[in-house]
């Protein structure tokens, strides 16, 4: 507790003498107005508080509710191999079939999103597989979940060896075990099969299973389907090429995709409860953001505080948080988005709420411009809001910010950060704020 004062103490001594040594930005003042220029009014730009940043991983992830669903792997050279395996509970509201018809072929149509993440360039291999539970939601019927998985069998349905052309078609074609087919199709005809609790009873669900050898995870549309084509014999075709078929789609509501790390990189072996964290200081300066395993960065401030031990009247007029992406660890195939996520998050890494501004709209990490042209990329998180919540709140020593990625839960896509004592002083995560002094009777 005495160490943790002395540090607050020594860190406001530290920022009054910074504040003796500064001169006023004369533009800054200038945007104040006229009534604070009359008064004295100083404003200063300091970028000297203290600022820690670490990893920590959530328990798990809510998953239910996804605009797409991912299939896929890879091994990241970073952080380790993980991997994403849809569940789909089967769906059909149309269960009458000619009793002429006579079954043809069965086929997975998975139809293409524009996401994918990592080398599509090689093959890839997957396998499907019957489900053998019902597939329901934890938590009484409310979530699934990253973690959330259903026994399946062990004899494959189907299987696909292809090279994914996301950009330049429009769906995968993967043709399954005619006997599965053939299965479903007689037990709907017979009328074995007359609604979508018959069916489900059935048949609870396929999965789709990616080989351990796998490079990419790939976007598929909540759209997709189980087709499955017939014919019925001395019908009349009206065109060349009219084909008879019926789809089953996937109920959206008992439908998501699990997200394993198969292997983790060891300095976050550590990261067992979602409470854990692991220091940049212990990882070569360097945070992690994953989306889908859950990997998250924490910021704290510990020493803003300090700032209502300066002498006289004054406020925050302006606070950004910077935060740079690890020179040449992103590329085409490990890609990162213009924008994070930012939470407030408590000591134990549950999240509050998404932070905010005093306008009411939702704050995002934004990427600006190198105005070095040096290659490198850095986040800008407009924090004024966090300072003042910090600076009023009883427990504010129990308030932090979480950052994660856009489609935290439904993608794969990862961050490496530099942390605070980067060895670059251009890419250190660094709190740059505008305070404003005008209490013009103090003097230092």
């Amino acid at each position: 507790m005495n160490s943790i004062f002395f540090r607050a103490l020594f860190g406001a001594c530290c920022f009054i003498t910074l504040l003796a040594s500064c001169e006023a930005d004369s533009t800054s003042v200038s945007e104040v107005g006229e009534d604070w220029i009359n008064n004295g009014t100083k404003v200063y730009y300091i970028d000297t508080f203290s600022v820690e940043t670490s990893t920590y991983k959530f328990d798990s992830l809510a998953i239910s509710g996804t605009s797409q669903y991912i299939m896929g792997g890879y091994s990241d050279p970073i952080l380790g191999k993980i991997k994403a395996t849809p569940y789909f509970e089967l769906y059909t509201d149309d269960f009458d079939i000619d009793d002429d018809a006579v079954f043809d072929s069965v086929a997975l149509i998975l139809d293409y999103t524009d996401y994918y993440y990592n080398d599509t360039l090689s093959r890839q291999k997957f396998n499907v597989y019957k489900v053998l539970e019902e597939i329901t939601p934890d938590d009484n019927g409310t979530y699934f979940y990253n973690t959330t998985t259903f026994d399946i069998g062990t004899t494959s349905l189907g299987s696909i060896d292809f090279l994914p052309t996301p950009i330049r078609e429009d769906s995968i074609h993967f043709t399954l075990n005619n006997d599965f087919g053939q299965d479903i199709f007689d037990k709907i005809q017979d009328n074995t099969i007359n609604n979508t609790d018959e069916l489900t009873e059935e048949y609870k669900g396929i999965s789709i299973v990616s080989d351990d050898n796998n490079t990419a995870v790939l976007g598929i549309s909540t759209s997709s389907k189980l087709r499955i084509w017939y014919t019925i014999p001395e019908e009349d075709i009206v065109e060349d090429g009219d084909e008879s078929y019926f789809d089953i789609t996937f109920n959206s509501a008992d439908s998501f995709h699990s997200i394993t790390q198969t292997t983790i990189n060891p300095d976050l072996s550590s990261l067992v409860d979602q409470s854990d964290e692991v220091s940049s200081k212990v990882t070569d300066n360097t945070s992690y953001i994953q989306s889908g395993s859950g990997l998250a960065t924490r910021v704290d401030i510990p020493y803003i505080e300090s700032i209502n031990s300066i002498k006289g009247s004054g406020s925050i007029m302006d606070a950004n948080l910077r935060i740079s992406i690890k020179h040449n660890t992103d590329s085409d195939n490990l890609s990162i988005r213009d924008s994070l996520n930012v939470y407030v998050i408590d000591q134990f890494n549950d999240t509050s709420y998404q932070l905010v501004d005093y306008t009411g709209s939702t704050v995002y990490g934004r990427q600006i411009e190198d105005e070095l042209n040096n290659g490198y990329i850095t986040y800008v998180i407009p924090i004024k809001y966090f300072l003042d919540l910090k600076l009023n709140e009883v427990n504010s020593q129990n308030l932090f910010l979480g950052i994660t990625g856009q489609g935290y839960s439904e993608s794969v896509d990862r961050y490496i950060l530099e942390g605070e004592d980067s060895e670059n002083s251009d890419l250190k995560t660094t709190l740059e704020l505008n305070y404003a002094l005008y209490d013009d009777d103090y003097e230092y």
